[in-house]
């Protein structure tokens, strides 16, 4: 509930909601993952309940929207779910989390993809995306909805208009056609944008859209980025640490600093995580 401002104090406002980005899932830790996208889902689980326990408002799409519309009246803690690329790894491990504990999600997938592989990634080789009637299985889900990923996975940034129209239009085109619905949401293929794709985004009319950590009003969100190395010391830290998109952004321009960082964020996780 909201205090009401006066006698010289203002009124609490909720915090932004925390929108969270996953990748893909294992049950176990996978030595062909370079990148760190396929979290354990114990270990996915173990974080979704964490948060729930402390008291956040997991949100859908309507509810996310709402929150940042309306400060005086968004949950004090809240997050939302996004999961990106649609590999099949999300229907047969991490959705069965996401029904038990109720919490909703966004997944979002290169429409132009569906049934085949993942041809952007050179390790994991080949990993297999899920087809179309498993996208329709999903998005029928009272709890799971469907983004666009862009048609292909291709960084938008540099595009020319026809180039754009193909990542933005024709491939929400292509997946609305395919689960029957049109989709409400974009997420930036690496979170890579610009203004040309922020303004084909716009243009096609979605709520929102979400990049990874820089920010650029309703259609270039950031995100906290969850991966693999993450244990659950880290994984709060990354939650409640203001500003970490920010300074993690700052920290994309000296990679050498931000790779000391991770390892440093990974180490204290697994120390905190043995007390």
């Amino acid at each position: 509930m909201t205090e009401q401002a006066g006698a010289g104090r203002p009124a609490l406002l909720g915090r932004p909601p925390v929108v969270l980005m996953y990748h893909g899932f294992c049950a176990h830790r996978r030595d062909d993952d370079p990148e760190n996208l396929f979290v354990e889902v114990d270990r996915f689980e173990q974080q979704l309940r964490w948060l729930l326990d402390q008291g956040w408002q997991a949100l859908d799409l309507d509810g996310y929207v709402a929150a940042r519309a309306d400060r005086a009246h968004r949950p004090r803690r809240s997050f939302l779910v996004t999961i990106d690329d649609g590999f099949t790894s999300v229907l047969q491990l991490a959705v069965p989390v996401l029904e038990r504990l109720g919490v909703p999600a966004l997944l979002y997938v290169p429409s132009y993809l569906a049934g085949r592989t993942a041809t952007w990634l050179p390790r994991p080789a080949d990993e297999p995306l899920l087809g179309p009637d498993e996208l329709r299985h999903l998005h029928a889900l009272p709890w799971l909805e469907l983004g666009v990923h862009g048609a292909d996975h291709r960084d938008l940034r540099g595009l020319g208009a026809d180039a754009l129209d193909h990542q933005v239009r024709r491939a929400h085109g292509r997946l609305g056609d395919l689960v029957g619905d049109p989709l409400r949401s974009f997420a930036y293929p690496y979170g890579a944008h610009d203004a040309a794709a922020r303004r084909s985004v716009a243009a096609e009319g979605f709520d929102v859209a979400f990049s990874v950590f820089d920010d650029a009003g309703p259609h270039a969100v950031s995100r906290v980025d969850v991966n693999a190395t993450d244990t659950l010391a880290s994984f709060r830290l990354k939650t409640q640490l203001p500003g970490y998109r920010q300074w993690w952004a700052a920290l994309d321009r000296a990679p050498v600093v931000r790779r000391t960082v991770r390892a440093a964020l990974t180490s204290l996780g697994g120390q905190r995580g043995r007390r």
